[in-house]
């Protein structure tokens, strides 16, 4: 099965491309445009592993949380493709694509994203078990529960290091910077999207990015309405 999986959820972008016979990955951090270089990078991708866009199988994609215009885009990108190609599309939740990455810890996970507005997309986790699900908080926020915990918990994510500073600033200590942070978290998104179609089948053609926040448009309009009502 030849699969195409992107995310651009963070300001750290992942593109990978599984084939029968090779694997390639990219990570690329800071000035890159999903709108205008993600599928460019697919087709550098798919040239040099030997195969044709009518070669993919499938099509991965993360679900969110994180970046609104990332998600969408990734999403938008995966759909046009499953429906040129009429293959299943499937996407995963950023959170455990990045928690995936990093499986061979044997100790308590904390996957984190930069939510800006001094507020995280955070997950607890530790293997299968998910202690926190997927919410927007702080450090202050998420202490308490790792205070509880008999064991260093790992920091992980594209803004792990940003997220470690806080959690000292809270007076939080016993945890374990993942130094390799940003890593590319494309294996686990494959790997979590073929279990997920095995098991559920493709994503309905109607799905689209999960986001735990509202938008800043959302948040204008909401205030809008509230103080028209308001009088």
């Amino acid at each position: 099965m030849n699969i195409i999986a992107f995310d651009t959820s963070s300001d750290a972008a992942v593109i990978a491309l599984e084939t029968e016979k090779t694997y390639e990955e990219r990570i690329i951090c800071g000035a890159f445009s999903p709108s205008e270089n993600l599928l460019h990078e697919m087709e550098c991708m798919l040239k040099r592993a030997g195969i044709t866009i009518k070669d993919i199988n499938m099509a991965a994609v993360t679900k969110g949380p994180g970046s609104f215009t990332g998600l969408r885009i990734a999403m938008a990108s995966a759909k046009g493709l499953a429906s040129a190609l009429s293959i299943p599309l499937v996407s995963v939740p950023t959170l455990n694509a990045i928690a995936g990455a990093v499986s061979f810890y044997p100790g308590a996970v904390l996957s984190c994203i930069d939510a800006k507005k001094k507020r995280f997309y955070l997950q607890l986790r530790k293997g299968n078990d998910i202690i926190i699900p997927d919410f927007d908080g702080n450090a202050e926020d998420i202490i308490g529960v790792l205070s509880s915990l008999d064991m260093p918990v790992l920091v992980t994510g594209p803004d792990a290091v940003k997220f470690s500073s806080k959690l000292s600033e809270a007076g939080f200590s016993n945890y374990i910077t993942d130094t390799m942070a940003p890593r590319s978290i494309g294996r686990a998104l494959i790997s979590l999207a073929k279990r997920k179609l095995e098991e559920e089948g493709p994503d309905d053609i109607g799905e689209g990015p999960v986001y735990i926040r509202r938008s800043d448009a959302e948040e204008a309009l909401l205030r809008k309405m509230e103080e028209k009502e308001n009088g």
